[in-house]
């Protein structure tokens, strides 16, 4: 377990409750790049209060309704976020089983030459101590696994050949695939990955009652425009569309992207030549983004260079959304601020001002 408190005191207004049907940009620079700070963002939703000393309510409970998360990730597969969270203290694993959480690929399979589809959402995942669902023409509907069987067993008892203990630490994911081109192939993941959002809403098991918030956080899908780009159709235009069409299944949404100078500031770099369609998609992406954001978490490296007790720099202010909407509560009320941050080498994060 970390040192730190793992939802340190300066960060936890920032994490603890995103506003009802907000969009969050967390940016980040190579070098300060934002997975402990989308951890955080989990944490917060998912963690356990009494595991924390921050002075925030983090017991997934909020007006009487449960928080969820679905993390969409395009860049970090799911052993990293499981083995993170649990240097924290959150079992992803356990956390899906009871419908609380909900991790979707967009890494492995993405641009997979199989035709086969890939698995559909929560009721056909790969369940901790379960072997793993063979692709065929219709998905399989595996029955879950009993609780009991989440204990470790020996190697040589998976069903299919494969360990169960290997496919008790790969875990239950969906995996995105990228068909087609432009638009439709957009709706089509917009589709998977809001079918995954809708089941974890509607799926209420063991100490779930009541309503439910879903926290979406899409980690890095400029990787995605990137990978795609003219060629398939797909620029600038077209991602924000996408991200706002998942803002609506979801309560709050969450998305990290890059911001390294080569990829924002690419005018005075090409200054006397047009600059690449990559540089250009990305910062017209980039800046969409944090127009129609209410919060905008800025990572950035040190201006003096590295230093062994400081990570980094964060700063938090407000969007250009920032007011717009016609609902406000007393929590939303926070001040912009700029802190220093510094990550352990167990997973812990010390967050503090200049000076101190």
């Amino acid at each position: 377990m970390p040192s730190q408190p793992a939802l340190p005191h300066l960060l936890a207004p920032y994490v603890s409750s995103p506003p009802q049907s907000s969009l969050t940009i967390v940016s980040s620079v190579l070098g300060a790049t934002s997975n402990w700070l989308v951890l955080r963002f989990l944490y917060a939703a998912l963690g356990n209060p009494s595991a924390s000393n921050s002075g925030y309510d983090i017991s997934g409970l909020e007006n009487g309704k449960k928080k969820k998360v679905v993390l969409v990730s395009f860049l970090r597969g799911w052993e990293f976020w499981r083995s993170e969270a649990k240097r924290l203290g959150l079992d992803l694993a356990r956390l899906t089983e009871k419908r609380r959480f909900a991790f979707v690929d967009g890494l492995s399979d993405l641009f997979s030459s199989s035709s086969t589809p890939s698995q559909s959402p929560l009721s056909s995942h790969q369940y901790p101590g379960a072997g793993a669902v063979p692709r065929t023409t219709l998905p399989i509907r595996p029955q879950p696994t009993p609780a009991r069987l989440r204990q470790p067993v020996p190697l040589s008892t998976g069903s299919n050949g494969i360990a169960s203990q290997t496919a008790r630490e790969s875990g239950p994911i969906t995996k995105l695939h990228f068909s087609g081109s432009g638009v439709a192939a957009l709706d089509a993941l917009e589709k998977e990955i809001a079918a995954v959002i809708n089941e974890l809403v509607d799926t209420k098991l063991g100490d779930d009652r009541g309503e439910s918030e879903i926290i979406l956080v899409v980690d890095q899908s400029d990787l995605l425009l990137a990978a795609t780009g003219a060629s398939k159709g797909i620029g600038a235009t077209e991602m924000g569309d996408w991200i706002m069409g998942l803002q609506q299944a979801a309560y709050a949404t969450i998305a990290t992207i890059s911001a390294d100078s080569p990829l924002i500031h690419n005018a005075s770099a090409f200054a006397h030549e047009a600059p690449p369609p990559l540089e250009t998609e990305h910062a017209a992406f980039a800046v969409g983004l944090a127009h129609r954001a209410e919060i905008i978490m800025q990572l950035r490296n040190l201006e003096t260079g590295a230093a062994r007790d400081v990570s980094g720099v964060l700063r938090v202010s407000k969007g250009s959304a920032w007011g717009q909407r016609e609902i406000a509560t007393a929590e939303e009320s926070w001040e912009e601020k700029e802190v220093l941050y510094f990550v352990q080498r167990d997973g812990g994060v010390n967050v503090f001002g200049r000076g101190e």
